[in-house]
């Protein structure tokens, strides 16, 4: 009887493949921080609030924005209305337990204040002055710097 001893047997193979799982585990497990996909998480919370403000402005026709104080530590809240400090105008904020808003401690926010008109365009300060040239909101653990651009309020990382 003629044996054909080319080739590797299941077991062999098997050991190799999981041999490669467990080194592609920990070159994994050590190129990505938990601490990196936190704060990225966080910066994305945070535009989403800035764009619940800008999609409830043109669902309701009504001028809408956000505020960020820029203390340390700091806090944002979403308000209608063109005085976002006067409390019958702030909003609680969708899956959120208080009106202002806390960002975690290794983001920080600058202070700003940000408008958005019926049509979702976004407007600095007042709602008589267009945003001219994007409303940077920096300190966001860097590289994730918001910016909102001129005309269509959109929002982009950095």
């Amino acid at each position: 009887m003629n044996r054909n001893n080319h080739g590797f047997t299941l077991v062999e193979i098997t050991v190799v493949v999981i041999l490669i799982g467990i080194i592609a585990a920990a070159v994994f497990a050590r190129s990505i921080s938990t601490d990196r996909i936190n704060i990225v998480g966080e910066v994305d919370k945070i535009r989403n609030h800035i764009r619940y403000a800008q999609s409830m402005a043109m669902k309701s026709n009504e001028v809408w924005g956000c505020k960020s104080d820029g203390l340390s530590p700091g806090k944002y809240w979403i308000f209608t209305g063109d005085d976002a400090d006067t409390e019958s105008n702030q909003v609680q904020l969708p899956g959120e337990t208080a009106i202002k808003v806390s960002p975690p401690n290794s983001i920080t926010m600058t202070s700003f204040t940000i408008f958005f008109d019926k049509y979702g365009k976004p407007y600095d300060g007042s709602i008589n002055t267009p945003l001219s040239s994007g409303l940077p909101i920096t300190d966001l653990a860097s590289p994730n710097n918001l910016m909102i651009t001129p005309e269509t309020g959109l929002i982009t990382t950095q």
